[in-house]
């Protein structure tokens, strides 16, 4: 109740106490007869009536000097207010997030970034579809990197904190000369949007050169760091221009697509209305993940364009105008040096997953294929991973090849990206964040289509290791499923618990607690084939911030 509501009814509850102390009729009804009540009713009606529309004014008012269209109920709010707080007068009172269509990208930002799961994609855009569950977080508008806000919380009196990204300008040039950054670590974590920047940077870097900066020592004339989408696009842009490259990547190229989506998960080409300009190619409104990723490589092959996989980036060093870019091989930890006159860092948001720093974290395990007969890839779309019953996994198309021998695999992973290339085995998650508990569950279960339920379980030993709690931000719907499998026997939870030790078939915990290893004591003993550990992520703040690049 508002203050003016609460006065009027104790100015109101005056008059009748007087009244009936001063006044004496007969018949009454209470302290007045019938005519005075109803002449109160009146007086109360009128005046009732008067304060709403004064009200109602008022609001409108400050609705249109906050710039909000507040005074149409058909309107559809675009950003979040100058100043002052941003009212919704047509929907709840309490703090929900509001979506203007017209200006959403479909980027995802806001719905991973909602701990409450008041946020949905639905035909490529962010629609609230459980309002009633906002908690007044407001990381939605914070993440959402549209200019203005797509995504707006209303009715709330927090302070929205600016949402802090590398600084760069529309050439995508940092405030380092001769550095460009373009992708996900930009603050757009959208695929159309890093392969549109991939092949306008290098565009930006030819007319750069062009300008004076051929003349600097260089073997190279751009190093691109990282081959995601966006650093894949500038490096088919490159060939096809004719700049001397150098392209590398930590991992395998376009990690993060083939990790971060499972298979066979169509993927959403949004926005739009947006053409796809750069250097791979985006056709109709989406594509399965693997059709996506073997037209991409084979326009790679195609160009003929070199990368260098699994070798990563420990410094980039400025030198007379160009950079000398040291780089370490994944085998051997070889250690090599490029010099190139520009750098292009693509290099994602995702960062280096942080490790458990445990002992038997490095170990190898040799596993022996299951299947009859496979190929080192498939000859269709190139998938590289171990397929099943002589068809490729990716694409289902008949595999000839020759017997698989037993190979060598990392003990401990930091993603999981198929769930179906494990069956029948002893598996452990360590993590409490939506990563992880995805992960748990997708080894102890199938889910639905929309990811809501579960639809049968898998024959794997699940064990989620948290050291304390589940996180704050977890998902509603990640924990309604997780708890679902723990009830069920599918996952055994051990809270408060941690990693002692890693050994071949066996993993040890010990209290969260102790701080040594060597000396705690041991809580448990599992049997165990592969260790998940989904613990976060360094993200790359800190290495931008080495080179001088500004951030926010």
């Amino acid at each position: 109740m508002k203050w003016s509501q609460y006065i009027l009814t104790m100015l109101l509850l005056g008059v009748l106490t007087a009244l009936s102390l001063t006044l004496n009729f007969s018949p009454a009804y209470g302290a007045l007869p019938w005519y005075l009540w109803l002449t109160c009713a009146a007086v109360v009606s009128v005046f009732g009536a008067g304060w709403l529309a004064l009200d109602t004014m008022k609001t409108q008012r400050r609705l249109r000097v906050d710039g909000l269209p507040g005074a149409s109920a058909s309107a559809t709010p675009i950003a979040e207010a100058p100043r002052g707080t941003a009212v919704d007068p047509d929907g709840p009172s309490y703090p929900h997030p509001v979506i203007n269509v017209q200006t959403c990208i479909g980027c995802h930002a806001c719905v991973d970034a909602c701990p409450h799961d008041v946020l949905a994609i639905s035909n490529g855009k962010a629609t609230p579809i459980a309002v009633e569950q906002c908690m007044e977080d407001t990381s939605c508008q914070v993440e959402c990197p549209t200019v203005p806000k797509s995504c707006v919380v209303f009715n709330t009196t927090k302070k929205i904190p600016a949402r802090k990204v590398p600084q760069r300008d529309q050439h995508f040039k940092t405030n380092v000369p001769g550095i460009y950054l373009i992708g996900d670590v930009s603050g757009v974590p959208l695929i159309k949007n890093a392969i549109n920047e991939g092949g306008s940077v290098v565009d930006s870097v030819v007319e750069d050169l062009q300008n004076g900066g051929s003349e600097v020592a260089g073997e190279y004339d751009l190093a691109i760091i990282g081959l995601g989408p966006a650093g894949l696009s500038a490096a088919v842009t490159a060939q096809r221009r004719g700049l001397k490259y150098v392209a590398l990547d930590q991992e395998q190229v376009l990690a993060t697509i083939q990790q971060t989506y499972q298979a066979g998960k169509y993927v959403y080409f949004n926005p739009a209305e947006k053409p796809a300009a750069g250097g791979l190619t985006l056709d109709g409104p989406g594509s399965a993940k693997e059709e996506m990723v073997s037209t991409w490589l084979e326009t790679v092959r195609l160009n003929k364009v070199a990368i260098n996989e699994y070798e990563s980036c420990k410094s980039i060093k400025p030198v007379d105008g160009s950079f000398v870019v040291v780089t370490e091989k994944e085998a051997g930890r070889q250690k090599n040096e490029y010099r190139a006159r520009r750098v292009l860092l693509a290099i994602g948001n995702r960062g280096t997953p942080m490790r458990l720093r445990v002992s038997g974290e490095d170990l190898t395990v040799v596993v022996t294929p299951t299947v009859a007969v496979a190929p080192p890839f498939c000859t269709k779309c190139g998938a590289r991973s171990i397929a099943v019953n002589r068809f490729c996994q990716d694409c289902g198309e008949p595999l000839v090849g020759r017997v698989p021998e037993p190979f060598e695999d990392q003990k401990v992973k930091f993603k999981l990206s198929d769930p179906n290339q494990y069956e029948g085995k002893h598996l452990m998650i360590v993590g409490a964040g939506n990563s992880a508990i995805e992960a748990a569950v997708d080894l102890a279960a199938f889910r639905s289509p929309d990811g809501t339920a579960i639809t049968g379980w898998r024959d794997n030993h699940v064990a989620l290791v948290v050291r304390s709690d589940f996180k704050g931000d977890l998902k509603l719907g990640n924990k309604m499923l997780v708890y679902d499998c723990i009830d069920a026997g599918r996952i055994k939870a051990f809270f408060g618990m941690t990693i002692k030790e890693i050994t071949a078939d066996e993993v040890t915990l010990m209290n969260a607690r102790e701080r040594d290893a060597k000396t705690a004591k041991e809580a448990a003993r599992l049997k165990n084939d592969y260790v998940f550990a989904m613990i976060g992520g360094e993200k790359p703040t800190k290495f931008l911030e080495s080179l001088g690049i500004k951030i926010g």
